[in-house]
């Protein structure tokens, strides 16, 4: 009879393994490629005894050799012990082998935990299984180049044999006979003509030549110690923190008794619970370490998730202070040897607190007791390619596996993870800073062609007087959004993108902020050949070129994406702030990225409004956040602090709710809106696009897929309801579109897309998985790209 072990049936620590008795014939392997499915393998006699559940293999597939992970094993006997399977022997059907082990020892194997948490995202994102299994893999064994391909005992007795043999396979053999620890690929390639992939994997099937993986102190060019590098989007974890922020975190302050005791209640309980913190940056660093080392007290160990590459490296440098070499860093800018190195000595639990960004919330950490995430409503946190999952909810996936404790921390929360927390009863903790004197000035009442008011150039000038220092927040780079064309109003767009190009005056450039394609400053209009073209509106650069007239004895930098293109020139910029030696700081969001800038005497907000008009459900509640963060940048009131607010709409409650210091203004609007025209927390969003180079395909594939998907929601037995009506509160599937992108093109695809709405989510995932697998079995796709996105935070 056969005997199958499966991930699935894996809930505890140890994978399951069959006895000596019923030694594994097969296994079921899922490869790393856009695939739903495993493949079956033959297990060879020499790995029967130590293949399991989890095992990570070396597969042949096609004419390559792929990094797969074992999800299945099986004895696959007849009543009489033979191998069988329902149309044949496995052998019959002409299986291919498992061609080695990543590690030949158990330790290697990756838990039933991971493993079932990529089924979970995939069903979760509606993403092949496939895709997902990359998530947990150690980065650098993807790439085949570091195979080694030597001959196998019965290889090295084949010499009798080897004149039937191709001239290709004859000189591969010569070469393996005198290299007993292996070649790589490269190695072979350098000497032998021939269809050399193919050979090998004759002679592998033949089971006269293994493929094995050398260890790592037997690679070349291992780093002799792995540390945070200073290339590739990282920063060096001991440059870290900036001056004025201490490696020691302060302790938790005294009014937080209630929720703290909570806190150390669930922590050493061994139970899952989760926490909600909104408090300044200090509170929540404080309450962070004192957590993490209640955590490790109980010999359990620590995930802290955070957006930014920079701010995990300072989270990092203060960590490694206090707790040493238990400590590790993991992000997506490490080069792939040092990521590799990273996981092993994670996946061999050598550390005891893991800091990283999105991705390593799959790290391989054992026993997790704490899981922190960091600013959890920050759009980075969700994957933009497959499979686009969302970190703070994979931890709380990881979080119900262990029985672990989830802290999600904001200074402003997600209407979603307020949602979520609120009827679940769970705790939640609210903690202000004060607040500086705000005044609002209308732009609609400033001279045509005005950049900033009158109470800004004076709040500004009152503090180069004081030395106090004073900040410019405008989310928007560049001199200009646009040029236009008085004549016949036409703005210069991007060839490759459906967007308008972005004015650099310094540069005398236009450049797209997509495909990043650039071209000089047009003297005439492209369409009408007029000479009057102006900028529109204005960005980071336009206002540091007004203030600098205006102020030009001042120090003044910029922060931005054109100014600091790495984190080192970023960190630079910083150092300048923090050391006094800097009268105006201007930036976008960069400012709030990172350690936190010393408070300064005046924050200036040119244009407050300018996310509002953006084609995103989301727009107001991150304009608000933003100006909650750039107020947060002054001193307190009763400290002489001061902001200045800029707007064409002071009675947006995005504006009003900032002014007045009333959050319970936008929450409640907010909330409104959102229940009336079924947006998150009061329904489930999943983004359908297509993509292609052909118009006219895309708009023909597009339409195809809404009414497949209306097919495919009337089987699963969903009611398909009306775009126009009320879906406050409804289990009703909805679909809108399909219609032509906000960006309609990009990099040269046009694209277009469905927004698909309902209450009930498990419905409507069904719905959209059953319409994407109809579309996929159908010939002639032709370049076309289907993309799904379940709970998109970016809607353009």
């Amino acid at each position: 009879m056969a005997h199958a072990v499966s991930v699935s049936e894996s809930t505890g620590l140890n994978p399951p393994t069959l006895t000596h008795a019923e030694s594994p014939v097969s296994a079921e392997v899922i490869v790393p490629r856009h695939l739903n499915r495993s493949f079956t393998y033959l297990i060879p006699a020499r790995l029967q005894t130590r293949v399991q559940v989890g095992s990570q293999v070396f597969v042949p597939f096609g004419p390559s050799t792929l990094h797969g992970v074992v999800v299945s094993i099986s004895s696959h006997r007849s009543e009489r012990g033979e191998p069988a399977h329902e149309t044949g022997s496995l052998r019959e059907r002409r299986l291919r082998e498992i061609a080695s082990l990543l590690d030949e020892t158990a330790d290697g194997a990756l838990s039933p935990q991971l493993l079932h948490l990529t089924r979970l995202v995939a069903e979760r994102y509606l993403a092949p299984w496939g895709q997902c299994i990359r998530l947990i893999l150690p980065a650098s064994p993807l790439a085949t180049r570091s195979l080694r391909y030597a001959l196998t005992e019965s290889g090295r007795k084949s010499e009798g044999q080897s004149r039937r043999l191709s001239s290709t396979a004859r000189e591969l053999l010569k070469r393996l006979a005198d290299a007993p620890n292996g070649l790589t690929l490269a190695s072979l390639r350098r000497t032998i003509t021939g269809p050399l992939t193919q050979t090998l994997s004759n002679l592998r099937r033949r089971g006269w030549v293994r493929a094995t993986v050398p260890k790592p102190e037997e690679r070349e060019g291992r780093p002799t110690k792995i540390g945070p590098p200073t290339t590739h989007g990282a920063v060096p974890a001991r440059s870290l923190p900036l001056p004025g922020h201490h490696l020691e975190p302060a302790a938790v302050p005294p009014r937080l008794p209630l929720w703290w005791d909570r806190l150390r209640v669930a922590l050493n309980t061994t139970r899952h619970a989760a926490f909600l913190l909104q408090a300044p940056s200090a509170i929540r660093s404080a309450c962070l370490f004192q957590a993490a080392e209640e955590t490790l007290a109980r010999h359990r160990t620590v995930l802290i998730i955070v957006p930014e590459i920079v701010r995990a490296s300072g989270i990092a440098a203060r960590a490694e202070a206090r707790w040493g070499s238990r400590v590790q860093l993991l992000h997506s800018g490490l080069p792939r040897a040092a990521r590799a190195e990273i996981w092993r000595r994670i996946h061999a639990e050598s550390v005891g607190v893991v800091v990283g960004t999105r991705s390593a919330v799959f790290a391989p950490l054992g026993s997790p007791g704490l899981i922190w995430v960091e600013d959890e409503e920050d759009p980075s946190l969700k994957e933009e390619e497959e499979p686009r999952y969302h970190a703070r909810e994979v931890a709380w996936m990881r979080a119900r596996q262990h029985d672990a404790v989830l802290v999600l921390e904001s200074a402003h929360p997600s209407l979603e993870t307020r949602a979520a927390m609120e009827p679940l009863n769970l705790d939640i903790l609210v903690e202000s800073a004060a607040s500086p004197a705000i005044q609002t000035v209308d732009l609609r009442r400033l001279p045509h062609g005005a950049l900033l008011s009158e109470p800004m150039i004076a709040g500004i000038g009152a503090a180069l007087e004081t030395r106090a220092g004073a900040v410019l927040f405008l989310n928007r780079k560049g001199f200009a959004p646009a040029l236009l064309c008085r004549d016949c109003g036409v703005s210069p767009r991007c060839q490759r993108c459906s967007v308008a190009l972005t004015f650099y005056r310094r540069a005398a450039r236009l450049a797209c902020h997509y495909c990043g394609a650039s071209c000089p400053l047009p003297d005439t209009c492209s369409a009408c050949g007029g000479a009057r073209i102006e900028p529109v509106g204005f960005g980071t650069e336009r206002v540091e070129e007004e203030i600098r007239r205006l102020f030009p004895h001042a120090r003044i930098g910029r922060l931005d994406r054109d100014i600091a293109r790495t984190p080192a020139q970023a960190e630079a910029i910083r150092r300048l702030a923090a050391g006094n030696e800097l009268d105006i700081l201007i930036g976008t969001q960069m400012l709030f990225q990172g350690p936190p800038l010393r408070r300064a005497g005046f924050v200036g907000i040119p244009h407050a409004d300018a996310g509002l008009h953006l084609p995103d459900f989301r727009s107001a509640e991150r304009t608000y956040h933003a100006l909650l963060d750039a107020v947060a940048l002054a001193r307190p009131g009763d400290a002489g602090g001061k902001v200045v607010l800029q707007t064409y709409l002071p009675t947006h409650h995005a504006i009003a709710a900032v002014v007045t210091g009333n959050p319970a203004l936008f929450h409640e609007q907010e909330a409104a809106f959102r229940n009336a025209l079924g947006y998150p927390p009061f329904a489930h969003l999943i983004n359908l696009r297509v993509s292609g180079k052909n118009l006219g395909r895309v708009r023909e594939a597009a339409q195809q897929w809404a009414r497949t998907l209306m097919a495919a929601s009337s089987r699963e037995g969903a009611a398909v309801g009306s775009p126009t009506a009320s879906k406050s509160a409804t289990d009703d599937i909805i679909i809108l579109g399909p219609i032509p992108s906000p960006v309609a093109q990009l990099r040269g695809r046009h694209r277009w897309q469905l927004l698909v709405k309902s209450g009930n989510a498990q419905a409507m995932r069904q719905a959209v998985r059953a319409s994407l697998e109809e579309l996929e079995r159908e010939d002639g796709r032709g370049g076309l790209k289907f993309e799904v996105d379940v709970d998109p935070v970016e809607m353009v």
